[in-house]
Formats: structure tokens, sequence, C-alpha cells
């Protein structure tokens, strides 16, 4: 694969009391637009008016993403896969990852999320009405029947995104290790596989365990799409050969967008020193 395009993407980060101030308004507009277009979507989601409810989302995601300065850039957005029956396998790189993905993947679909989330007002309400699937981390039956029903929305003929991480990955933006559920949905629903790769996002809301307030940075994030990946193309992988072979995929913009930020980085030192 060509990863020729791809740069590092452009992250301005400052700890000044401005960028402060900017971020507690910004997690409070954040919050207040997730209530009400929460509520809205918790009011379509009862009539299960699938198409209305995915605008609502897409209109979620654009909002947050101008509302925080992020710019978003989609590579490869002709690659994306329009036929049923799609299992969407990503990178976990932020928070911010799913709402993004509404703004810039011109797909419907649906996301399976830690089952605490649909614990929370009106968003938890609003997920759980529109066919999102909770996992229940920790009880290995729960998350076999997570798994399950996900296999049977893909049968159905709907897509659903998974993180195979799991969690959000490295601080610095590369992966832990996947996790299996992904590959066992894969393969017991025969599923068409579409790679994604994500990155800036972790510089966008890097880890900041010593702030009682996350600060929010302007960043590029960038949205890889790679080529699908058909069933009879991978019916000869065990899931362990499957997992590793869409890991490479995923990792290899990640590994050539590291480069590129380290030649960045010996070019400045260079220009300093010149």
């Amino acid at each position: 694969m060509d990863y020729s395009s791809i740069h590092s993407a452009d992250c301005r980060q400052s700890d000044g009391v401005v960028d402060a101030v900017r971020s507690l308004v910004l997690w409070i507009g954040m919050v207040t637009i997730t209530l009400a277009i929460g509520m809205l979507a918790m009011m379509v989601a009862l009539v299960r008016a699938e198409n209305l409810m995915h605008r609502i989302c897409i209109l979620w995601g654009r909002t947050i993403a101008l509302l925080s300065g992020a710019r978003l850039r989609i590579e490869g957005a002709d690659r994306i896969y329009r036929g049923d029956s799609t299992l969407i396998l990503s990178n976990h790189q932020s928070i911010c990852d799913i709402i993004f993905f509404y703004a810039v993947f011109n797909k419907q679909f649906r996301w399976m999320a830690k089952s605490s989330l649909f614990r929370i007002p009106i968003f938890g309400w609003a997920m759980a009405g529109a066919g999102y699937i909770p996992v229940e981390r920790g009880d290995r039956s729960r998350a076999r029947e997570s798994l399950f029903r996900a296999a049977n929305q893909v049968r159905r003929g709907k897509s659903v995104i998974i993180f195979p991480e799991g969690t959000i990955g490295k601080a610095d933006g590369s992966m832990i290790p996947f996790k299996k559920g992904a590959f066992l949905l894969a393969k017991k629903a025969d599923a068409v596989i579409q790679p994604v790769t994500i990155w800036g996002a972790n510089q966008m809301v890097p880890d900041q365990k010593d702030r009682w307030m996350q600060r929010v940075y302007p960043c590029e994030i960038v949205f890889y799409i790679h080529e699908p990946i058909h069933p009879e193309q991978y019916a000869h992988l065990t899931q362990d050969e499957l997992s590793a072979h869409v890991r490479r995929i995923i990792n290899g913009p990640l590994l050539k967008h590291h480069l590129a930020v380290t030649e960045t980085i010996g070019e400045e030192a260079a220009t300093s020193w010149a």
C-alpha cells in the first residue's frame, strides 16, 4: 500500500490561561449540545427512524468538530464499501473518535461501546434507542452475547464500528494489543471488513491525568480508509491470523505518520542549529 500522501497531522498546543478558558468554554458548549441533540435523538429513536437518527448524529459530530477547532480530513473516501453487512475496524486514539466518525464517514453505522456509557442520562438512553450495542467488560458470557447481537445486526445488512483495542491506545498514538471479539464477529457474520486508521486525535485530547480539566487543542485529525476485505479473502485465516493481518493494515499509516513526525522534529532541530 502506498502511503506517500501521508504527512504529520498539524496540532498547536499551549498551556496558557487563554487556552484553559477556551477549553472550559468548549467543554460547556460540547456538553450542552450533546444533551440537546441527545434529547432530540431519544425522541427520534422511539419511532425507529434510522435515517433521521443518523442525520442527527452527523449534525452532532460536525458541530462538535466546529466547536473544538478540529480540522477533519478523510483520505480514501472512494474506498468506503457501499454494500451492506460491513464491519468497520479502527484504531482508537481519543474520546472524540466516534463523534468524528459521524462527521466524516459517509455511511450509516452502529457501534459497540462499554455498557457504562448507556447509563448516562439522555445520552445513554438515546444510544440504546438507536440500537447501539453495549459491551459488558469483565463478564465474558455477557460480552459474548453482545458480539452475537452485533453479528446479527451485520447479517441483517447493518454496518457496525468496533475498536479492536477495546479502549484508547497509547498516549503517543500507537496501538495496544487487539482483543479477539471483533474477529470472532467477522467470522460468524461473514462480514466485509473495512479497516480505518485515525491519527492526530491523540494530540487533540492528550493524556492529562494531573489536570482537573482536560485541555482540548485544535488539531488536524486524519481518517485513512483502507480497501475493504471480503470474506472470501480471509476465509482461510484463523481469528489470530486475521487479527494480525488487519492490525498490519491499520498500523501502516501510523508507522508512516510517526516517521513523518520524526523527520519534522529532525528538520526543526537542524534549523535551530543552523
